[in-house]
């Protein structure tokens, strides 16, 4: 039937250390399911009675008020068949990277960090294994393995991840700072369905420690070289790199292009191109760009031959700037 509605109501879970979400959208009001969780196991007929609600209400127009804004909510002709097709598993917080645009840490503020990386939190596998369980798990379903760093999970906790994956069929997709190498990570990316993506936003030493804090450049590139290095002879994995631009700090054309250059020096056949996010909510309507952004993202725009694409929460925005700036 066509209606007005998402995704991610339909067929996604959120897992995140204290709630579970219908999506993980980045604005401050998000669709709910449990607001308060601690690794129970679900009441399937709960999320199946409020999501046939939010269905009801949708196709009368009464719209659930967190998506009255979001881009992804929209009209299509949707299958109502129940099963996620997406599954985020956030329930870690420990990270020992300190992004400067980190929207979990508040930036990088020492204190949130400090809280973070002690954080104690559940075991996410009673809840995966009881959706496995009841058939809840479409196939070819997105693992998504954000919230911490899945390198620093503790011991066979990434391993069980991974192996989940293959035993449903899903996808498995790793997001981490690459500072530490995993044999988990290697694994998946050897000889299953993954993706690895790793955000390095810089191209050197010196910009990459005013964004990370730290100085694992070094390091982090030595460990892409190993992981493109697994991946290399898996047609159904795929390794990529990141360059989260953030205005003011790494928003110049040399950087974008030493950053682009050490993509292909490692084989690399896939870069995303983000906006740091704080940034983009408080300036998305300013019709005055930056012109160092401007040259920035139309570099960026011109590597399309080297697999550089845009990330959604900021290839809309490009479209409004072409207009206004990109002449």
């Amino acid at each position: 039937m066509i209606f007005k509605c998402c995704e991610s109501l339909l067929h996604h879970l959120v897992i995140n250390p204290k709630d579970i979400y219908f999506c993980c959208s980045t604005f401050d009001k998000r669709l709910e399911y449990i607001p308060e969780y601690n690794g129970s196991l679900l009441d399937l007929d709960y999320y199946k009675k409020i999501r046939a609600k939010y269905i009801k209400d949708c196709k009368s127009g009464k719209y659930p008020e967190p998506c009255s804004q979001c881009p992804f909510f929209v009209e299509k002709d949707w299958d109502e068949t129940i099963g996620f097709t997406t599954i985020s598993v956030s329930n870690r917080t420990k990270c020992s990277c300190n992004c400067i645009y980190c929207i979990i840490s508040g930036g990088g503020n020492v204190e949130s960090k400090r809280r973070l990386n002690t954080q104690k939190t559940y075991d996410v596998k009673p809840v995966l294994e009881q959706l496995r369980r009841n058939n809840m798990i479409a196939d070819n379903c997105q693992l998504v393995i954000g919230g911490g760093e899945c390198s620093e999970y503790p011991e066979g906790e990434l391993e069980y991840l991974v192996y989940f994956s293959m035993m449903t069929n899903s996808y498995i997709i790793l997001l981490s700072s690459g500072f530490f190498y995993s044999k988990a990570i290697e694994n998946a990316i050897a000889s299953s369905k993954a993706q690895l993506k790793i955000s390095v936003d810089a191209g050197t030493k010196e910009v990459y420690a005013k964004v990370k804090q730290s100085d694992m450049f070094d390091k982090v590139w030595a460990n892409i070289d190993r992981y493109m290095e697994a991946q290399k002879n898996n047609h159904q994995s795929e390794v990529i790199l990141k360059y989260v631009i953030i205005p003011g700090v790494n928003d110049t054309v040399e950087e974008a292009k030493a950053f682009v250059q050490r993509c292909l020096q490692a084989g690399c056949e896939k870069i995303e191109v983000a906006l740091e996010f704080f940034w983009l909510e408080k300036n998305h309507e300013k019709e005055e760009i930056p012109q160092s952004l401007i040259d920035t993202i139309r570099y960026f725009e011109s590597q399309s031959e080297n697999n550089v694409f845009f990330a959604n929460n900021i290839s809309s925005h490009i479209t409004k700037w072409l207009k206004k700036n990109f002449v």
